[in-house]
């Protein structure tokens, strides 16, 4: 009798493994593709600031945060440590001057560091006397 039904199992997991194999082959079988994301704009600039006063990671998530809802921010990276952030922003549309006065409005000091990393803009508002 225990034969029978070990029979009966077998052939059970044989045929659903079958079954399984062939519902799910798009799955199994399929080479992996690369992702596609829509979102993501064809041209890209990146940009990297100096921040000052950032003591904990609450300060770093807060300043992501603010900057990611600034129209034509991509991609923000903030690294505490280093006292720096990344903005990769669309390249049609570059908002410096707003991705400033945001974290400045947080209570950090920010400054645009040039390519070179020696100088840093601290302010787009220049008056003449």
């Amino acid at each position: 009798m225990f034969k029978d039904l070990k029979v009966v199992y077998i052939a059970g997991f044989v045929l659903l493994t079958i079954f399984g194999a062939y519902y799910y082959q798009d799955i199994l079988f399929s080479k992996p593709s690369s992702p596609v994301s829509v979102n993501t704009p064809k041209e890209t600039v990146i940009r990297k600031f100096n921040v000052k006063g950032m003591f904990c990671e609450s300060c770093k998530s807060k300043i992501e945060t603010a900057v990611n809802n600034i129209p034509g921010v991509v991609y923000v990276e903030v690294d505490q440590e280093a006292n720096e952030m990344k903005v990769t922003y669309d390249a049609m549309n570059e908002s410096i001057q707003q991705t400033l006065s945001t974290v400045n409005s947080l209570g950090y000091t920010t400054g645009l560091k040039s390519s070179s990393g020696k100088l840093q803009v601290l302010d787009f508002n220049v008056t003449f006397q």
